[in-house]
């Protein structure tokens, strides 16, 4: 699996998300810059 954080924009009953600024937490401590996720 992923492990990302952000701001949580919206969601709805579907679990569909909208994550502002996200950000991909990989093993190591490294970090990728995503931005918006749908």
């Amino acid at each position: 699996g992923r492990q990302v954080q952000g701001i949580l924009r919206g969601f709805d009953p579907f679990m569909n998300l909208v994550i502002d600024e996200c950000v991909e937490m990989v093993l190591g401590g490294q970090q990728n810059n995503i931005g918006l996720v749908v």
